[in-house]
């Protein structure tokens, strides 16, 4: 079985000799003791997050290739990652309320295994890629999304490509080659993981059956221009859902001490990145310059991250938090906890205050996916103008505050001159117009697309 396994990336080596050895050598555990070493230490993770239940409740390999290959008069969607997004949970909610789709999610982490199932047909957390390899060789679904992550997830489409003969769609979470450069992602990650992940972005832009993006148009311009791309291409985002609105009006802590009360949700640079790459120092010393203006700001980090590590890996945010009572660093919530939670402040944050390589061309055409989930908190939003695409949308519906990196020691007096109230208005406005909703159908269509090609 091994021998058949490295057969199938034998396209690969002819292509990038390094690659292949990568992924033979470092991703597909063809040894025997070390998938068995690997499914003892997921074990162990799905234990941590739900006790023997979850350990127990994970179906087997058996079972899920069953499912996917059982008819049942919907077609199957299926989902491969290794840490899901919430675009994806969104994705498939509003797939699966049209009645005609079933969604299936492989996904290597635990952490959010819990919440996944609430809003996926089934989960199954593969205990190694060599697994994940067998699985994709046996099911037949109607089509198979990856989702990637910089150098992260994106050779899963590889793998995908490689194994399975279902029209597979390529979600590229950020695109490599425009976030960061060579030299810094090797200081980063490393060279053989730098290797991997820019050959995974031009395989998936020149093999994938489909792309989606959620950027600009301008990005798949660019993309055009460095890839041999014959494939359809959609922008697509996390677009609001009505599910996880706000409930109720929750009073705003800025009624209550009259202080203006920001709030960032979020992935958090940790302090392990090298400081010519991203410094969260700078991000601290912003932290400073806004409040001491008097505003008040609480930073929530993403729930993706593994709670064991929280105090080793933002030990220097939690140092400042202890002592500035006007800052707050926490750990992140589920999108439903998360934005009632979030609709007693004032504005949201989007990237006010990063620095570094990743302050480039990806930011200045992309969309966060906290953008739509401030509008769910009923936030206003404020972002720096050189994240340009966003910006132009904050304007467009008049649902923000754009300012430049050189206004930040002045916060708090453009603030002031704002309606805030009006700006609430036009959140809750804008909420339908950006709405999944409203925006599902855009994909299904962008499915059906790519099952007739």
């Amino acid at each position: 079985m091994s021998d058949t396994i490295k057969e199938k990336f034998l396209p690969i080596k002819e292509l990038n000799e390094e690659v292949y050895n990568i992924l033979i050598q470092d991703k597909l555990e063809f040894g025997r003791l070390t998938r068995f070493k690997k499914g003892i230490k997921q074990s162990l993770r799905r234990y941590k997050v739900g006790g023997l239940k979850t350990v127990f409740n994970n179906p087997n390999l058996k079972q899920i290739i069953n499912r996917t290959n059982t008819t049942s008069g919907k077609k199957k969607i299926l989902y491969v990652t290794i840490t899901p997004s919430f675009n994806l949970l969104r994705q498939s909610m509003y797939i699966r309320k049209t009645g005609n789709y079933e969604t299936i999610l492989l996904m290597e982490s635990p952490w959010l295994v819990k919440l996944m199932k609430q809003y996926f047909d089934a989960v199954y957390i593969y205990n190694h890629y060599y697994e994940l390899a067998n699985i994709l060789r046996e099911i037949n679904p109607c089509l198979i999304h990856v989702q990637g992550s910089m150098m992260g997830s994106d050779f899963l489409c590889i793998i995908a490509k490689l194994f399975n003969r279902s029209k597979i769609i390529f979600e590229f979470y950020d695109v490599p080659s425009l976030t960061i450069d060579n030299e810094d992602s090797i200081c980063v990650w490393g060279k053989r993981e730098t290797e991997l992940g820019f050959f995974a972005e031009r395989f998936a832009c020149e093999n994938a059956d489909g792309i989606i993006l959620g950027y600009s148009n301008e990005a798949g311009k660019m993309l055009r221009k460095q890839y041999h791309i014959k494939v359809p291409m959609v922008e697509f985002y996390p677009y609001v859902c009505n599910e996880f609105l706000a409930k109720g009006s929750n009073a705003k802590y800025s009624q209550k001490d009259g202080k203006i009360h920001l709030v960032y949700g979020g992935y958090v640079y940790t302090a392990n990145i090298p400081k010519n790459v991203l410094d969260s120092h700078q991000f601290i010393e912003s932290i400073k310059q806004i409040t001491k203006q008097g505003i008040c700001l609480d930073v929530y980090t993403s729930p993706h991250m593994s709670a064991l590590k929280f105090e080793h890996l933002f030990a220097d945010y939690i140092a400042v938090s202890k002592e500035n009572n006007l800052f707050r660093f926490m750990k992140g919530f589920s999108p439903r906890e998360a934005v009632n939670k979030f609709s007693q402040y004032d504005f949201g944050v989007l990237h006010l205050f990063d620095q570094g390589s990743s302050l480039n061309k990806s930011n200045r055409i992309r969309i966060p996916g906290k953008f739509f989930f401030y509008l769910e908190a009923g936030l206003p939003l404020l972002i720096s103008e050189e994240f340009e695409y966003a910006s132009e949308l904050v304007r467009k519906h008049e649902i923000g505050i754009v300012v430049s990196q050189e206004d930040m020691h002045n916060l708090s007096k453009i603030i002031s001159v704002y309606d805030r109230d009006r700006l609430r208005t036009n959140v809750f406005a804008a909420r339908e117009k950006l709405s999944m909703g409203t925006h599902i159908g855009k994909l299904l269509g962008f499915y059906e697309e790519i099952k007739r090609t």
